[in-house]
């Protein structure tokens, strides 16, 4: 309930912010577009105005997630329709045990790790048991799959390896499919029972790649930009920012009519000048860098000798009339 409440209140909020600026919303005929751009509104104004971005950091990473699964068009049974699980190292499951078991004995000692989209089991050998004491080297005899695929089908792999794996180095194990679910054993033996070991086996979890032909692939690729910024540790909130203005930019023709909208109030600000209208507020770029260092070199012989004093009254009062409309001197 309090994450509805928090959601529709930022929502008004940015739509609030939207409509004073409806030039920025132009009419999509595709509705995936604008729900999308309504969320980029949403991220932003979360990114502005909480006051502690790691607060929101959930729902942030929820909004995210939720238009990543919905451009990539999510299947039932867990698949997508334009992402695929690719060969390619996501990350990692990992148990590190001591194995005292002789590699000549029947039962040797099972290492069991399990997680999901796994692809490789990968045994490591370090090169220390400790900080001292050198490693030795370890038999790896079989491993031991238990595949669980996307159509819940259940597959039993034991795949023979018989090799021996030396102090610093490490052999891998690839499995036949990547599934949804993998329950991963590898039978470990050390030479003699004098050699105890250390040994490290790991599951390698498969990467989602996007397809490049998906029509929202820029937009998923700047969600996934977001989703990282908003995963860190500490929110760098300037560039959480940065990345929401930047994908709501990327949206058809959201660019253009930022640019416009610019360019008008550029336009209105002229206007006021030549007919000498007051806006009732200062907004950036009303001033020119030049005028900036005018008025600075002002405040400074202000605060100087007399003399110095003299000449800032007599600079503002030239600064005056430069400014006025009409006058067509230039600062020197």
């Amino acid at each position: 309930m309090i994450r509805f409440l928090l959601v529709a209140s930022l929502t008004f909020l940015s739509f609030t912010a939207a409509g004073q600026q409806t030039a920025l919303l132009e009419t999509s005929a595709d509705p995936t577009v604008e729900r999308l751009a309504s969320d980029l509104y949403t991220l932003g104004r979360i990114a502005s105005v909480a006051e502690d971005a790691g607060v929101a950091r959930q729902l942030i990473l929820t909004i995210v997630d939720e238009n990543i699964r919905t451009l990539r068009v999510a299947r039932a049974d867990g698949t997508y329709q334009w992402a695929s699980l690719q060969r390619e190292e996501a990350a990692r499951v990992r148990d590190e045990k001591t194995i005292e078991r002789v590699h000549t004995e029947s039962e040797l000692r099972y290492v069991t790790i399990s997680g999901d989209h796994g692809y490789r089991v990968l045994v490591t050998v370090p090169p220390k048991q400790g900080v001292f004491r050198n490693n030795n080297r370890v038999f790896v005899r079989n491993v031991i799959a238990e595949v669980t695929a996307f159509d819940g089908k259940v597959s039993r792999h034991e795949i023979p390896v018989n090799a021996w794996v030396n102090p610093g180095d490490s052999t891998g194990v690839a499995l036949p499919d990547i599934g949804r679910s993998v329950i991963a054993t590898a039978e470990l033996g050390v030479e003699s029972g004098g050699n105890r070991a250390v040994a490290e086996v790991a599951l390698l979890q498969a990467k989602l790649v996007d397809d490049p032909l998906n029509p929202y692939y820029p937009a998923v690729q700047r969600l996934l930009q977001i989703r990282q910024h908003a995963a860190e540790r500490t929110i760098n909130r300037g560039a959480l920012k940065t990345t929401v203005d930047e994908a709501l930019l990327s949206m058809p023709g959201k660019l253009e009519a930022r640019v416009a909208e610019q360019e008008r109030a550029a336009e209105q600000r002229r206007q006021a000048v030549l007919l000498g209208e007051l806006k009732g507020s200062l907004t950036i770029g009303d001033a020119t860098p030049d005028v900036l260092f005018e008025l600075e070199e002002i405040r400074r012989l202000l605060g100087g000798t007399l003399d110095e004093q003299g000449e800032a009254r007599e600079r503002l009062a030239t600064l005056l009339a430069q400014l006025k409309p009409g006058e067509q001197q230039q600062l020197h």
